[in-house]
């Protein structure tokens, strides 16, 4: 299937959302930048993805991978790796469908979500291979961290992306 990828300026605007959303997730989380050393991920559009990394239904899917450090005789061996997958073709298409919205507004909500997941993950608060129960919880409790720090941003403008998602906050 072909689907419609990110163009130019938006793969642009992409770097600079994550690097904003990196500030506002440490801020609410107390991070330091030596905290965000230690949280190994890589942001990856459509163009870059595998065909099994592909979602019809997410924004952003988020794999892990356990990495060996083979050059360190001493200390931590292995460590875990994340990779967001952003869904170019998903985000493009609810832009579309939904035109009250921004891509920055959107994008920076997608890109706080996973950046709260990853840091959920690293500090073990729940664990990235859990049942069904647990994810739905976890996602719940992830959609309305991300409301409280974008609400909590002089710089987010785009009510209307919360307003969209704020149906997730609630029990799912």
């Amino acid at each position: 299937m072909n689907h419609q990828k990110f163009s130019a300026p938006y793969i642009q605007k992409t770097a600079h959302i994550f690097s904003e959303a990196e500030e506002l997730t440490g801020n609410h989380f107390k991070l330091s930048t030596t905290d965000w050393k230690r949280f190994k991920y890589d942001v990856k559009t459509l163009k870059d993805l595998d065909a099994n990394e592909i979602s019809n239904e997410a924004f952003a899917t988020l794999s892990k991978y356990t990495c060996q450090n083979e050059s360190f005789d001493f200390g931590q061996r292995t460590f875990s790796f994340y990779k967001i997958c952003l869904q170019d073709h998903n985000i493009l298409r609810a832009l579309r469908r939904d035109p009250d919205i921004s891509f920055e507004g959107l994008l920076l909500y997608i890109a706080v979500h996973e950046l709260i997941h990853i840091i959920r993950f690293n500090k073990f608060v729940t664990l990235f291979e859990s049942d069904e129960t647990t994810k739905k919880e976890e996602e719940r409790i992830v959609h309305a961290t991300t409301s409280e720090i974008l609400r909590a941003s002089p710089l987010f403008k785009d009510t209307q992306v919360l307003a969209r998602y704020e149906k997730y906050t609630n029990k799912m």
